[in-house]
């Protein structure tokens, strides 16, 4: 009878043993499953670049664009404790209409936060500073794009661009957004537009306008075609420097007026679909759920955190005439690094 219970109890075991280990045989099943289904699902990311072809015109791939996804009620705050670094890409997508090929970047900046220390920083880069392009030599800076999109680059024209902003600079690129014109001005008019002081007389012509308007010295609302005609005005020659200090400007003016008008939860709660409408002209390695964990932590830095500074003559920059009579910016490498210790090192919670 003593062998009967102790051959039973046995058994027990044996059934108990196999049935955990199916168990954990299925779970690891499932597991793997949903993990690869996670890593696989591509829904919330922008869909490859694509300009528009009119403006206000739908485009064919309309249908194509990813299906919008439900945005939490609350949106989590950036989770890192690195400083974020992002390169924007500003584009002319009327150059892909003209059968001109990758176009060159029209403008590069780099935008910057600490969410410890809760500091931002915005650094523009000239587009005629004469740099070395990993791959294919001396050049201006704003042909890096252009190039990597020509070859057919791993990572295109973006990943080229970072990795030769981040060679000058010094400071490592996590992320990049492509912007075409016409989804700037999309987005502008979308917050209602923003309002500028101009600080000089000028004249700015929109894109597809029959005339230039003629500015004063004084403030101005802009709606989206004009905030990106001002921010691309070239007064006088080579001023590209007090252009790059415009477009700081006008994204300090945005700014003001998301976090004025507190818009940041209406646009966050509209976050898909108006992704679905400007996808077509953004091109960037973050997810839509990024984007807004990111602009959630961005949007609460007091803008008098946010330090600005522009690569420009005379420390940073001299002005060069090539050989081949090419006018260009060679960088002058220490004053440029100082200027970076300065926005980037000095307001971080690492330090250097």
């Amino acid at each position: 009878m003593k062998k009967t219970d102790l051959s039973s109890k046995r058994m027990l075991v044996v059934y108990a043993v196999l049935y955990i280990s199916a168990c954990l045989v299925l779970a690891f099943i499932v597991f793997t499953f949903v993990r690869n289904l996670s890593a696989s699902y591509t829904g919330v990311g922008l869909n490859p670049f694509q300009p528009r072809q009119g403006s206000g015109e739908a485009t064919d791939d309309a249908d194509s664009l990813p299906t919008p996804f439900e945005v939490l009620a609350t949106p989590q705050p950036w989770d890192g404790s690195s400083r974020v670094t992002m390169l924007v890409i500003g584009i002319d997508y009327r150059d892909w209409l003209r059968g001109e090929g990758a176009p060159r970047s029209d403008t590069m900046m780099l935008v910057s936060f600490d969410p410890i220390t809760q500091q931002g920083a915005l650094l523009s880069v000239p587009r005629d500073l004469w740099v070395e392009i990993p791959g294919f030599g001396h050049n201006r800076i704003n042909t890096a794009y252009m190039f990597g999109e020509a070859s057919q680059l791993p990572g295109g024209g973006p990943a080229l661009a970072m990795q030769t902003v981040e060679n000058l600079i010094g400071v490592p690129i996590q992320y990049y957004a492509v912007i075409d014109f016409q989804t700037f001005e999309r987005f502008v008019d979308e917050i209602g537009g923003i309002d500028v002081l101009v600080r000089e007389e000028m004249r700015i012509a929109p894109i597809g306008a029959e005339t230039s308007i003629a500015l004063e010295a004084k403030p101005y609302h802009f709606n989206g075609a004009e905030a990106l005609a001002y921010a691309r005005v070239r007064k006088g020659a080579g001023d590209d420097f007090g252009r790059a200090e415009r477009q700081q400007q006008v994204i300090l003016a945005i700014l003001d007026r998301i976090v004025g008008f507190e818009m940041l939860p209406g646009l966050i709660a509209r976050a898909p679909s108006l992704y679905q409408e400007i996808a077509s002209g953004v091109r960037t390695n973050l997810s839509l759920d990024q984007i807004i964990s990111l602009a959630w932590s961005a949007f609460s830095i007091p803008k008098e955190d946010i330090q600005q500074g522009v690569i420009g003559p005379p420390q940073m920059v001299e002005f060069y005439t090539r050989s081949d009579g090419a006018q260009v910016l060679r960088p002058i490498s220490d004053q440029i690094r100082a200027l970076r210790d300065e926005l980037f090192l000095q307001s971080s919670s690492i330090a250097p």
